[in-house]
C-alpha cells in the first residue's frame, strides 16, 4: 500500500506543473526563507488556521518548519543528535517524538514541547517499544502515537501494529494492538497522518488480506479502545488514481487523481472524495485542478499545496526554485 500511495504521489507530483487561473486561486504566497531544496521535502501535516507543518526528507536536519498561510515561517528545532520520528500539532505549538540510539538500550524516545513561537517548553522522556508512524493530540491533551512492532524487521508480513495513549507528561498510559481484519490477516497504518478531535484520534488502516483490499477508519479513544468502520473506497481505475489520504474539518479524505479531455488534450484532474469520520460514509465528491508538487491542507471548501516557481508570471521575478503557498477553491 505504501508503495501504491507513493507511485501515485510521484504522478501527481510530475502533472502537477502548472497552476490554471480556470480555477479560483484564492492565495499565491511566496514561502519566507524556504525553497523546494531546503531539505524539506518529507510528508506535510496541516495544523490550525491552515498552517503546514514541513519534515525533513533525507539528510540531517533536525527541524520541523512551520509555513502559516501569510508565507512567514517558523522553526521548531530539536537539540543536535536528535531526529523527529514523528510530531502533532498541540493546539497553537507543536510537540516533536525524537529518538535516538543507544548501543546499551536501543532506540530512546523523547517527547519536545513547544510553544506557537517554536520555543521549548519541556522534554520527557517516553517509554514505548515500538517504532512511531504517526501521531495526534486530542483536545484534552493525550497524545495518542501509532507504530508498528518488526518481530523481523526484513520481513513486514510479520511485523505487529499498535500504539500507545500518553498522558500531558508523556507517560504511558495504556497500550493497544489492531485486531484481524475482516479478511483475516493484519492492517497497517496508512501514513503519515492523523487526526484529532474531542477524547478520540482518527487514522486510516488497509489491509491486502481476504479477496479483495480493504481500507478503513480507525477510532481510537484516549482508552485505547479501537473503533474500526471500513470505507467504501473505489478500487484504482483510469478514472480513480490514488494519490494519498487527507484530513479535513470533521472527513477523511481520499485524494486521487485522472485524466480529462479539455481542448483535445488531456489534463490531470484531483478529486477529492470525503468520508465522515463518525460514520465512515461518503459524503461529498469535490475536484480541483493541481496547483503544486506537495499537498498543504483540505480545508473543506479549499485546499492549499506547496508549488515551486518555475512557471509562474516572470512579472513575479522569482527563481525557479521559490517555494510558494497556492489555495484554490474546490469545485
Amino acid at each position: 500500500m505504501r508503495f501504491r500511495l507513493s507511485v501515485g504521489l510521484l504522478f501527481g507530483s510530475i502533472l502537477a506543473i502548472h497552476i490554471s487561473y480556470a480555477q479560483k486561486v484564492t492565495s499565491d504566497i511566496v514561502v519566507v526563507g524556504a525553497s523546494v531544496n531546503d531539505g524539506y521535502g518529507g510528508w506535510t501535516t496541516c495544523g490550525v488556521d491552515g498552517q503546514v507543518y514541513r519534515r525533513p526528507g533525507s539528510g540531517r536536519l533536525t527541524s520541523i518548519m512551520r509555513v502559516s498561510r501569510d508565507g512567514s515561517t517558523s522553526l521548531f528545532a530539536l537539540p543536535d543528535g536528535l531526529r523527529p520520528q514523528v510530531f502533532a500539532p498541540a493546539g497553537t505549538g507543536l510537540n516533536i517524538l525524537a529518538s535516538h540510539f543507544s548501543r546499551t538500550e536501543g532506540p530512546i524516545f523523547e517527547m519536545y514541547h513547544f510553544d506557537s513561537q517554536a520555543n521549548l517548553l519541556a522534554q520527557h522522556p517516553v517509554l514505548i517499544d515500538f517504532g512511531p508512524s504517526e501521531m495526534a493530540i486530542t483536545t484534552s491533551g493525550v497524545t495518542i502515537v501509532v507504530g508498528h512492532h518488526p518481530d523481523d524487521f526484513a520481513n513486514r508480513d510479520d511485523w505487529k501494529y499498535g500504539g500507545a495513549v500518553l498522558d500531558a507528561d508523556d507517560k504511558v498510559i495504556t497500550r493497544f494492538e489492531l485486531p484481524l481484519s475482516p479478511g483475516g490477516g493484519g492492517w497497517t497504518f496508512v501514513g503519515p497522518r492523523m487526526a484529532a478531535g474531542d477524547g478520540v484520534a482518527y487514522v486510516i488502516l488497509h489491509s491486502e488480506a481476504g479477496p479483495k483490499p480493504a481500507t478503513a477508519l480507525a477510532t481510537i479513544s484516549e482508552s485505547g479502545h479501537i473503533d474500526i468502520k471500513i470505507l467504501p473506497v473505489p478500487p484504482d481505475s483510469d478514472k480513480h488514481h490514488h494519490n494519498e489520504w487527507l484530513f479535513g474539518p470533521g472527513v477523511a479524505v481520499e485524494e486521487y487523481h485522472y485524466l480529462r479531455a479539455t481542448g483535445g488534450r488531456p489534463r490531470a484532474v484531483s478529486g477529492f472524495d470525503e468520508y465522515d469520520l463518525t460514520l465512515g460514509k461518503r459524503v461529498a465528491t469535490k475536484t480541483a485542478l493541481p496547483s503544486g508538487f506537495q499537498s498543504g491542507c483540505y480545508l473543506g471548501d479549499e485546499f492549499s499545496m506547496l508549488a515551486h516557481s518555475a512557471h509562474v508570471d516572470p512579472a513575479r521575478h522569482l527563481l525557479p526554485e521559490a517555494l510558494r503557498l497556492v489555495t484554490v477553491k474546490l469545485q
